[in-house]
């Protein structure tokens, strides 16, 4: 027996805000930049409703270095960079992962579905402070 999902605003404002996203907002960045816009939406609310999306399959979350979990609305196989230092996670364009999986050696019976890859480092800011 499937569930039926209602339409709620604050959902779709939410995913919204994650699609027009540059970066990858934790939960509180989300409730930060929206509680002005939706004064009745509480940070309950936004982790209820990040998890629901995530179910969905409308965005993904993404985990940086210092175990802080932040969320993505581009769900399909990309390469993610995190910075050592400021936990900055940043989509790497320019990368094929069909390619990247084509190259890794298939043991049999391995059936790859996914790519799910980080690359650490430093960021250009960070890069130049130190």
């Amino acid at each position: 027996m499937s569930k039926t999902i209602r339409h709620s605003r604050q959902r779709e404002r939410i995913y919204q805000y994650l699609i027009a996203a540059k970066e990858h907002p934790s939960a509180e960045m989300i409730y930060t930049a929206l509680r002005e816009e939706l004064p009745e939406l509480s940070l309950g609310t936004v982790y209820r409703n990040l998890k629901l999306l995530e179910e969905l399959g409308k965005v993904r979350k993404v985990t940086n270095l210092r175990g802080n979990e932040r969320y993505d609305a581009i769900c399909g196989d990309h390469i993610h960079f995190i910075c050592e230092d400021c936990g900055n996670i940043t989509d790497l364009s320019g990368t094929d992962s069909e390619d990247i999986l084509k190259q890794i050696p298939r043991e049999d019976g391995y059936q790859f579905s996914k790519l799910d890859m980080m690359i650490t480092g430093l960021c250009p800011d960070c890069t130049q402070i130190n």
